[in-house]
């Protein structure tokens, strides 16, 4: 068996699409949220605190996923988590977007192993939560995680997730998995793979080709993609993907109607489809039809269509 962590999303695997993810498909081990950003004098958004609350994710065994450096913040945002009940931090040292790293956030603070090491000396000892960490091969170049793991060789972490991309790659491009190899032996903290797993196949070449053989993954788009994938990758059966598929997104639709304005939950949901449309054999025609549903009308004439008419690989 493969233990499998959802990786978080923004705008996407929010508490509403994890909770129905869990119940429609399940396979997961831990689902993350997407990251609560802190810096000093700027509130979070009531609306990332709301997402995490305990009582927004009955079930689930999550992970906070925290992005910042302020190491007052850092300290004060693990406890309050502790006291809600939570049993695990992950900090944030992946994200690529310029609004990110140019704040010195996220992937920024790969271009600076010392100042990782820094926080951690002042951090780990002031909470009580184990601390995972979610970083990339470097900022320029994927030589940089040897330096990033010589440093982070210097704390029990619960474990490191590598996304097999540098930072300037954003999503692009190829992921390196020769680098997670090469630099695998020399982690004295667990590493997890993290990087284009959508199939048995990718699993397949990571093990072959690399002789990669993880026991536990996160995956992120290939899940919004495929949703059964953590199911399928542990070799498990699964007949009526259609119906599950349909009532998944008739679910979730109407979580989303109580939630947000017509204008809003329309947009919303094309968003998903972006992802969804993969699930079909069609997938650019489906992807087309829901791009050019402009009301919340058409939407659900696409809808209907879709699901009467196109077939789930």
């Amino acid at each position: 068996m493969i233990s499998i962590h959802f990786a978080p999303l923004q705008g996407y695997t929010d508490a509403i699409y994890r909770q129905l993810h869990n119940k429609y498909f399940g396979g997961i081990e831990k689902y993350y949220t997407p990251y609560l950003r802190f810096e000093p004098n700027k509130q979070p958004k009531k609306s990332v605190i709301k997402d995490l609350l305990p009582e927004n994710n009955i079930g689930l065994n999550l992970v906070v996923q925290l992005l910042g450096k302020d190491i007052d913040l850092f300290i004060e945002h693990c406890k309050a988590l502790e006291q809600q009940g939570y049993k695990e931090i992950n900090w944030n040292l992946a994200c690529p977007f310029p609004m990110v790293y140019k704040s010195g956030f996220g992937s920024g603070l790969l271009q600076n192993p010392k100042e990782i090491s820094n926080i951690l000396e002042k951090v780990l000892p002031k909470i009580n939560l184990p601390l995972s960490i979610k970083c990339r091969l470097g900022f320029e170049n994927e030589n940089e995680i040897f330096d990033i793991i010589n440093e982070l060789n210097n704390f029990n972490l619960l474990e490191i997730i590598v996304h097999t991309r540098t930072a300037k790659q954003m999503y692009k491009g190829e992921t390196i998995p020769s680098a997670f190899k090469d630099v695998s032996p020399k982690s004295k903290n667990k590493l997890i793979y993290n990087g284009d797993i959508k199939s048995e196949e990718d699993l397949d070449i990571l093990s072959e080709e690399f002789m990669i053989k993880p026991e536990t993954i996160m995956i992120g788009r290939g899940l919004l993609q495929n949703p059964f994938l953590a199911e399928e990758l542990n070799r498990k059966t699964i007949t009526n993907k259609k119906n599950i598929l349909e009532n998944f997104h008739s679910e979730l639709y109407s979580a989303y109607e109580e939630k947000l304005e017509k204008s809003h939950l329309l947009t919303r949901m094309q968003k998903h489809w972006e992802y969804l449309s993969h699930s079909f054999v069609n997938q650019h025609k489906v992807h087309k039809l829901i791009k050019k549903a402009s009301s919340i009308k058409k939407y659900d004439e696409r809808i209907f269509e879709i699901f009467s008419n196109y077939e789930i690989i």
